[in-house]
């Protein structure tokens, strides 16, 4: 950051409009003089804040994990079981990708490709908090016991970040929601014991009646 004349509170929702900004655009095209105008401010008053464009994009994207990561939490401490705890988190992931240009991805990907061991990290630490939460829902009996989740986690974690990247290469009839929805449910289905299937299915359910979806939970 170049300079910080602005409040923890400025600061902090200036980052969340520029997190949607480059979500929306992508990191490419979101230049500085985009951001600037969206943000209705000078681009000298943006570069007093962030000392270049890279320079903004690490530190909005690293207070966006932390968003992210604490909302997680909220979402494992209210849930009643690991199960429905599972079910609500990846469908919160469901929103934020649906939000997402797949440029955005792409982006960090080449462009942007320092920035990726960042974001890496994080996912990183996304495995190591679902496998404590594996261990949990086991106890509670709601996942299966005999499934080797080393794998499947990161199996999941690649299945995810690859529908980030591929929307185009999509065919016309299959939307990203669509195709986020079928992976979330076929991974909660192949680790729910029947105790959790159960709990799944009931979530499901009132999923698509809330969402007024025609998808089928059955």
């Amino acid at each position: 950051m170049a300079t910080n004349n602005i409040s923890s509170e400025q600061h902090a929702r200036l980052k969340k409009d520029i997190f949607d900004i480059l979500l929306k655009n992508g990191m490419k095209k979101a230049t500085m003089d985009m951001v600037a105008s969206k943000l209705a401010m000078s681009k000298r008053t943006l570069y007093e804040i962030f000392e270049n464009k890279e320079d903004m994009i690490k530190e909005v994207i690293d207070y966006s994990h932390r968003l992210h990561h604490n909302e997680c939490i909220r979402i494992f401490q209210e849930a009643p079981n690991m199960m429905e705890a599972f079910y609500n988190m990846l469908h919160y992931q469901q929103e934020f990708m649906k939000k997402a240009n797949p440029c955005f991805f792409r982006d960090m990907d080449s462009k942007y490709s320092k920035i990726r061991p960042a974001y890496d990290g994080h996912n990183d630490r996304w495995e190591s908090d679902m496998r404590s939460v594996i261990d949990i829902g086991k106890e509670q009996e709601v996942f299966r016991k005999d499934i080797n989740y080393t794998v499947l986690l990161p199996m999941l974690r690649i299945q995810m970040e690859s529908l980030k990247r591929m929307e185009e290469f999509m065919p016309s009839y299959i939307t990203l929601p669509e195709a986020i929805d079928t992976v979330i449910m076929s991974f909660l289905r192949s680790i729910a014991s029947p105790k959790g299937m159960e709990i799944l299915e009931a979530k499901a359910k009132n999923y698509y009646a809330d969402n007024n979806t025609e998808s089928n939970p059955e």
